[in-house]
């Protein structure tokens, strides 16, 4: 069995059977931020906490919280996949939210990415850990995104391979996480106009 095989095994055995510890419950707001590159997820993410009072939960944190943890994959080439899309992830979310301060409410922004992410969160919501999510997506066309990214000067290859990303993060969530709500607004409007779509329909989804 080669070594990305058998990270998919280990990971898929900590779906069925947990952590080896008790999983903080998660009572209030749980919103999955989705959109391409370029979208300002991060940004948006920062507000719908502000809005909703509850903490975000970012992949770019939980992978720079746990640098030692991905040079270690890295030295020993474990998994030969990028940061954002490795299985480790489930466990350092299930370490993160071990903190206790996500029981009220999470804003994911960058996570989940792929179909382990997917599946993990989904198995959360079956047993009761999760309540049924909100994802809110942020449509752009990709063309715009290519503009964009220009603009700032990013890697043409790079952002070909995130939108490809962001795309299959997107199928999945609509093919493996049926319990999920997912709405989508208009991305290409300005920071303030897209922070007002979406607060519009977190205060409506969750009465505020």
């Amino acid at each position: 069995m080669n070594k990305v095989r058998l990270v998919r095994l280990l990971a898929g055995l900590v779906l069925l059977y947990g952590w080896g510890h008790a999983q903080t419950k998660v009572d209030g707001p749980v919103v999955l931020l989705i959109g391409p590159p370029g979208s300002g997820k991060s940004t948006q993410a920062t507000a719908a906490a502000r809005l909703l009072k509850i903490p975000v939960v970012a992949v770019d944190d939980l992978i720079k919280d746990n640098a030692a943890t991905f040079e270690k994959i890295r030295q020993n080439k474990i998994s030969g996949m990028e940061p954002q899309s490795d299985p480790v992830l489930n466990r350092l979310f299930a370490e993160r939210m071990e903190k206790g301060d996500l029981s009220s409410g999470i804003i994911f922004d960058g996570y989940p990415s792929t179909k382990d992410h997917v599946d993990y969160l989904s198995n959360l919501v079956k047993n009761g850990v999760l309540p049924k999510p909100l994802v809110i997506e942020l449509q752009i066309p990709d063309q715009t995104v290519l503009k964009r990214t220009k603009k700032a000067k990013d890697s043409p290859v790079s952002v070909e391979q995130r939108l490809k990303d962001y795309h299959r993060e997107m199928d999945m969530v609509r093919v493996y996480f049926p319990e999920a709500e997912i709405i989508a607004t208009d991305g290409t409007k300005s920071i303030k106009k897209v922070e007002r779509a979406v607060s519009d329909i977190l205060k409506k989804r969750y009465k505020l």
